[in-house]
């Protein structure tokens, strides 16, 4: 939709809330609240009203901010895949189209890093909120759920249009390149997106938001067929899965 705007929110040491409003109303959405004080002065900055909020998953680093915002904006709608305390809430799962006054979000299933993790594809804006499934050139680590569900998920991102925005919940990607360079030693396709990060990283202070087309050529947790990883996989003979499953580990290690 025209005039949809995406402002990043900074909360608490590395992770992001995302304030989504249409330039056009004063209706506003919230995902993955943490720190409310700081949303909140935001929102009333911008003069908009807190209309939806919606939750990736249950971890509290993506969810501590609900109630105090809930006494700020009682009539907000909660959207959530699993419940938060006594809260009421609007379950959202798998195969959902939730419409809201200025937008849609189709909901995927996305198991791994938590089983009721989800993500929120707004497929008319190319936006995508993955929360902690997907990392600029990592991903999510696996608590509850199984390595293959979490490649399955990451399988569902990769299908997704290459020209996709991704906006996701932590700034992770300085580790996750130490990581790669670590395993992919002296790589002309890592160091060329090393290069691209960090100029973002000087000129704007964080690397988010990112490309889906060029994370599917640069990031080998999302794409275990990537050029950068060809020539490891083929020496080591790895399946798809088997690939993945070898990085995660490595990476829980690293």
């Amino acid at each position: 939709m025209k005039g949809l705007s995406v402002e990043i929110i900074k909360q608490l040491s590395d992770n992001y809330s995302y304030l989504i409003f249409n330039n056009s109303n004063s209706s506003s959405i919230i995902i993955d609240p943490a720190e409310a004080n700081i949303i909140i002065t935001l929102l009333k900055k911008k003069k908009l009203k807190l209309d939806y909020i919606f939750i990736t998953h249950h971890h509290s680093d993506h969810t501590s901010g609900v109630l105090d915002l809930i006494k700020e904006y009682p009539e907000v709608k909660i959207f959530s895949p699993s419940k938060l305390l006594s809260l009421s809430i609007n379950k959202i799962s798998d195969g959902d189209k939730i419409k809201t006054s200025f937008n849609e979000f189709h909901i995927l299933s996305a198991p791994g890093h938590t089983l009721d993790h989800v993500i929120l594809f707004d497929q008319n804006n190319n936006f995508l909120f993955v929360g902690d499934v997907l990392f600029r050139l990592g991903c999510g680590r696996i608590f509850e759920g199984t390595s293959k569900q979490m490649h399955n998920s990451l399988n569902k991102i990769l299908e997704l249009s290459d020209q996709t925005m991704v906006y996701c919940g932590h700034e992770y990607t300085i580790n996750n390149i130490k990581f790669l360079e670590h395993i992919f030693n002296k790589n002309t396709i890592l160091e060329q997106s090393k290069i691209q990060i960090m100029e973002e990283l000087n000129s704007n202070k964080r690397s988010i938001p990112f490309n889906l087309g060029e994370e599917k050529r640069s990031n080998p947790f999302l794409n275990p067929r990537c050029e950068m990883a060809s020539e490891f996989r083929k020496k080591n003979n790895y399946s798809d899965h088997g690939f993945f499953r070898y990085l995660r580990e490595k990476k829980d290690n690293f």
